[in-house]
């Protein structure tokens, strides 16, 4: 028994040193807890993920983020962007060029050439506006942006820990009310012997291999959100008013991106949530891009959704175009209102 006890915990220890990985087939070796930080996880620095069905590789740069690598301080005569979101923003599904904040990215640099754009991706799957808040007030301020763009999606008002616990093979742990759009709707917490055996690398990994989440799974449970309730709107607006205060702190202006989902195109959900964050940005002073017009007209030409939440290449383009054409005819980025519009 001893030796047992001695063996486990040398196989505990090695696993606390060297991080658990997932195969080829899975994004869920890529995120790490950060109980230090108030953002509360994010991606490990450096790691490389690849999915098998669609064969997109994932690479987290050294400040944990998918994208390239950017200077801080910024360079002189640069126009920043910061783009904060969820798995849309990150890019799930597509390569990191056919992500929206790239392909914005990228037609921005045509439209403004004597001009230098840069589009940071700092988007982390499974965050809501709670963490997109408080990852830009620590770390997304460094980067010196002019412009913040918040992605949102009817997702966000979920409760958080139905994502985190499918995208990652971490324990979350508890964390307060304010991340969740609605507290009275959380999740009890688990039960004293899987709080234990989350709070052991060899348990989860040993869970994890008998009954490994499924993130497909998680999102058709999650398939019908209610219309926002009032809590939740209270809750976006103060999340988000935080983000546009500390924006304007460091001298940049704020918009938030309004996703459309799978169901809205098929006829099975309302606009109400875009109307309600339309209203929201209005009486709040920020700019609110709502994309379910371009994705509608659009819908015709092909699919745009991977599955519910998720867009797919021609999603993402559709979302880029539609995003330029709003912030240059409000006069957010370089070059104006594309020609034509």
């Amino acid at each position: 028994m001893l030796g047992l006890a001695g063996s486990l915990a040398a196989v505990e220890g090695a696993l606390r040193v060297v991080p658990l990985v997932r195969g080829s087939g899975d994004l869920r070796g890529l995120h790490v807890v950060r109980p230090d930080r108030p953002w509360l996880y994010g991606m490990r620095p450096g790691a490389e993920a690849r999915l098998k069905a669609s064969g997109v590789r994932y690479v987290v740069n050294a400040d944990g983020f998918r994208d390239g690598s950017y200077r801080r301080p910024k360079p002189s005569g640069t126009f920043r962007v910061v783009v904060l979101g969820d798995s849309i923003a990150f890019g799930y599904g597509v390569a990191l060029e056919q992500s929206f904040p790239k392909l914005l990215e990228a037609r921005l640099r045509v439209l403004a050439p004597d001009k230098h754009v840069e589009v940071l991706n700092l988007g982390v799957s499974g965050y809501n506006a709670y963490t997109e808040a408080a990852l830009f007030a620590d770390v997304g301020v460094a980067y010196e942006p002019d412009l913040v763009l918040v992605q949102f999606c009817i997702n966000d008002l979920n409760d958080p820990t139905l994502h985190f616990d499918a995208s990652t093979m971490e324990a979350l742990g508890d964390i307060p009310d304010a991340a969740f759009p609605d507290p009275a709707r959380r999740r009890p917490p688990p039960s004293t012997g899987l709080g234990w055996c989350r709070a052991l690398q060899l348990c989860r990994l040993i869970a994890d291999a008998l009954a490994p989440a499924d993130l497909a799974s998680v999102l058709r449970a999650l398939e019908t959100h209610d219309e926002p309730s009032d809590p939740e709107i209270t809750w976006l607006r103060a999340q988000y008013a935080e983000t546009a205060r500390v924006a304007a702190e460091h001298g940049a202006r704020f918009a938030v991106l309004v996703f459309p989902y799978r169901a809205q195109l098929e006829g099975r959900a309302p606009a109400g949530v875009e109307e309600r964050l339309a209203a929201l940005g209005a009486e709040s002073g920020w700019v609110t891009v709502d994309l379910l017009p371009a994705f509608r007209a659009a819908s015709s030409s092909g699919p745009l959704f991977l599955d519910l939440y998720h867009p797919t290449t021609a999603g993402h383009r559709v979302a880029a175009d539609a995003i330029l054409v709003q912030l240059g005819c409000r006069g957010l980025v370089p070059g104006g209102c594309p020609a034509g519009r």
